[in-house]
């Protein structure tokens, strides 16, 4: 191994001029100089609560094992397919992001949770009732069933990639979502857009529930792409794009009240934050994926980057309090200021630490920083909102909202779970800290690439000499 003092002081091997050593002192300068603030380990701390909260959920009978939905009587019981295909997202991106497999007990109890509730017919039953043990309310192309796809396929994907021993587990459990793919592509439009029952006898297509689905798709596509088939890698990578192209279509572009934002849906123009950060899931996760699964995509990359820059600019900015905070939603004709969720923050956290990593840019970063920081308390009532308790006593789970002056203090799974992938993003993405160690390793590269342009003696390494002696 080859340390930093030893490429400074080897000079037989590289003669490195003292124009050379100031550029590299430059950079280190700038690397400094980044956005930075005090609280990484604080990040990986309340990380680690709220995924020790959801543990603290954990309910069994004699046939399944997953996590109850609330911490009341009402709920403590009761297991939400959502929930469990949230909790994989989280713990399956935790699992990648810090090379550490301590919570997988926890991801396979969700995932196995979730294979159970899928029924022979491809669909997917809304939630459990431990105490009576029955599954309730079967699902026929609803919205949980596109979030069970998404974290299942997400974590698939991520875990066999870090762990290659896990492919058996995960491998079933890709070629049985492909079979409900298959199910649901009748509910797919001619545009691109998937079509939703909402409620009797009423049909739209939710941006947020389009954006999910896509974010399952790719994700079964990349599967696909690395352990399976590359016809059926580019047959999601066909859907997906078809999906995105109606996605991206939805935005806003007209100047005015909602410009950069995404609608409810194709019947609903109403822009909420919780839906917009979610549309932007799919978003980002198109932006980083398509392109392995097709070659000539169509939305391409320079389509999402649009889509991502319109909406920090026209939403993400317009939509925040004082603090960062999200507003609740908007109209043509009027911004919605309550509640100001932290599922909406979470999503809002997510999106925003994503963007910063496909699109770079200062401002990004302080945008994703701000909606950290309202979440940990830099909020309207400077009240931390990781302090809610579960059914055991543990705190570590995220209040529901703030509203005209006071906090619900209400908690659940699906708002810990999506706090947990949010701020896991951000601990990814060093938000709010720019570690010193991701800078040091940039220093180094970057003293690299100085020493080659130094030993080329091309004209840039001359013009560089010069400004650094004028």
């Amino acid at each position: 191994m080859v340390f930093l003092g030893e490429i400074i002081t080897k000079k037989a091997q590289m003669k490195l001029k003292p124009a050379t050593v100031i550029a590299a002192c430059l950079l280190l300068g700038i690397l400094v100089g980044l956005p930075t603030a005090h609280a990484s380990a604080d990040v990986e701390a309340r990380l680690t609560l709220a995924i020790d909260w959801i543990s603290g959920q954990q309910v069994s009978n004699l046939q399944y094992v997953g996590f109850a939905r609330g911490t009341d009587a009402e709920t403590d019981h009761i297991v939400y397919s959502l929930d469990q295909a949230l909790i994989a997202l989280a713990l399956s991106d935790y699992h990648t992001n810090h090379n550490d497999a301590q919570y997988d007990n926890m991801l396979h109890a969700a995932a196995t949770f979730l294979s159970s509730a899928r029924t022979s017919t491809g669909d997917f039953y809304e939630y459990y009732d431990m105490k009576s043990g029955s599954w309730i309310h079967l699902g026929d192309f609803d919205s949980w069933e596109v979030y069970a796809i998404a974290g299942l396929a997400a974590s698939a994907y991520k875990i066999v990639l870090k762990d290659s021993s896990q492919r058996a587990y995960w491998l079933s459990i890709e070629s049985r979502l492909k079979n409900t793919v298959n199910v649901f592509l009748q509910h797919q439009r001619s545009d691109g857009a998937w079509v939703f029952q909402t409620r009797p006898g009423y049909y739209e297509a939710p941006t947020r529930e389009n954006a999910i689905l896509l974010t399952g798709l790719l994700y079964l596509g990349l599967f696909e792409r690395n352990w399976g088939s590359v016809q059926q890698a580019m047959f999601y990578g066909q859907l997906s794009q078809r999906t995105a192209r109606w996605l991206f279509s939805t935005q806003n572009v007209t100047a005015g009240p909602l410009f950069g934002g995404f609608p409810t849906s194709d019947l609903n123009s109403t822009q909420t934050s919780e839906t917009n950060g979610q549309v932007l899931l799919g978003v980002d996760t198109f932006y980083t994926i398509i392109g392995v699964l097709l070659s000539q995509p169509s939305p391409n990359l320079y389509d999402a980057r649009r889509v991502m820059s319109g909406w920090i600019y026209g939403y993400a900015e317009e939509m925040r309090d004082a603090y960062g905070g999200p507003f609740y939603g908007r109209t043509a004709t009027a911004i919605l200021q309550y509640p100001k969720t932290t599922l909406a923050a979470a999503w809002m956290l997510q999106a925003l630490a994503d963007i910063w990593i496909n699109l770079g840019g200062d401002e990004f970063f302080g945008v994703s920083q701000h909606a950290y920081d309202w979440i940990v308390g830099n909020n309207e009532l400077q009240l931390d909102l990781q302090g809610a308790a579960n059914a055991a006593g543990t705190t570590g789970g995220f209040y529901t909202s703030i509203s005209g002056g006071g906090v619900d203090k209400t908690t659940s799974t699906e708002a810990t779970a999506a706090v947990a992938y949010g701020i896991g993003r951000a601990a990814f993405t060093s938000v709010p800290e720019f570690p010193v160690a991701e800078a040091l390793l940039l220093f180094i590269v970057l003293v690299g690439v100085v020493v080659i342009v130094e030993r080329s003696g091309g004209r840039r390494s001359r013009k560089l000499n010069g400004l650094l002696r004028g």
